[in-house]
């Protein structure tokens, strides 16, 4: 087949795109950002999105916030901070807060930008389920159990500034999480085992009434890198109706080189679970590199006219771009 960018551009503009993760812009700090200036990608200001064709993406507050502190923080009033920061942000571009997927077709049809509220890291509940609720009840709609700590919830492989876990401190999910899921699905926040090594993925999915995401990873059978799954895992995953966020990554030689290979790791999983449990999480303003050819939103475009020329169709694009998490979330929400 044989498209133009702008074909692509205005094919875009007529579907429906939404990412599964991301954050606020200045997200990452200034040091980092001065040492790897050539790495990192600019940041996405919620100001920006309108430019890049996507409609929105769920924008998280960090869990863990004192995995990244010098001082020790109370992450609990971080995480409260930061939902009113978001929600600062997002009114002053007059964005919407979307609770349900009916508030999210609304979006479109005003020609806003939408975004679904989560927290990256449930270090935040420290064995308090009440957390929980208090959290729901100020718009958030998706949770990431664990970030780069092991925490009251559960356990990673893969901790803050690239740490291997070792297999002893991979214990899965604890009775404390197994109460969090539970509550979880009665509330309707979805589930989130980004980072989650894979005993926790395979404990959440296995007693979920509810459909889980890992928001941003790729398979581990390909490359063997922590941050991806198994084949195990990404079927536990879709066994519960859930979806996977296709990972634009690349740091140091681990994720996905350039967008030929995005496509060949996003073939995999498609041909082991399905195009319906597929989506695109880029983390957006969270992550240190991506592939070749992406520096970020912007350049969508290129990705999705790769995937057409690669054999993929329209349809299957509207579905991982965002219609499969549309449907997903319709199953989430309350």
């Amino acid at each position: 087949m044989n498209f133009t960018i702008e074909e692509i551009k205005q094919f875009q503009k007529d579907i429906f795109i939404f990412d599964v993760h991301g954050h606020k812009d200045g997200l990452l700090p200034k040091i980092p950002r001065i040492l790897s200036w050539k790495q990192i990608p600019k940041d996405i200001k919620l100001s920006d999105l309108s430019g890049t064709g996507v409609n929105g993406f769920v924008i998280c507050a960090l869990g863990d916030s004192n995995t990244f502190k010098i001082r020790e923080v109370d992450n609990y009033k971080t995480v409260l901070l930061q939902i009113e920061e978001i929600k600062k942000k997002i009114s002053g571009v007059d964005g919407i807060i979307a609770t349900t997927a009916q508030q999210i077709s609304k979006a479109i049809l005003e020609k806003k930008s939408v975004f679904v509220l989560g927290i990256e890291g449930g270090d935040f509940l420290e064995y308090n389920i009440e957390r929980l609720t208090a959290v729901f009840n100020k718009g958030i709609r998706v949770l990431s159990l664990v970030h780069y700590s092991k925490n009251s919830l559960g356990s990673i492989n893969f901790g803050w500034m690239g740490k291997r876990i070792s297999e002893s401190e991979q214990t899965g999910l604890t009775q404390f999480g197994k109460d969090i899921v539970k509550k979880a699905n009665e509330l309707g926040i979805l589930l989130d085992l980004a980072h989650a090594d894979e005993k926790t993925i395979l404990d959440v999915a296995g007693i979920s009434n509810s459909p889980v995401i890992c928001s941003h990873t790729g398979p581990r059978n390909l490359q063997n890198f922590p941050r991806y799954v198994s084949d195990k895992a990404l079927k536990a995953i879709s066994s519960t109706g859930g979806m996977v966020g296709m990972w634009a990554f690349n740091s140091k030689g681990a994720g996905v080189k350039d967008i030929n290979n995005f496509i060949e790791y996003t073939k995999y999983i498609v041909n082991l679970i399905g195009i319906d449990h597929i989506g695109i999480g880029t983390d957006i303003n969270g992550v240190p590199g991506n592939m070749k050819g992406y520096e970020n939103l912007f350049d969508l475009c290129k990705v999705t006219y790769e995937f057409l020329c690669a054999g993929f169709t329209k349809n299957d694009m509207k579905k991982i771009l965002g219609i499969n998490f549309l449907k997903l979330f319709k199953k989430i929400a309350k």
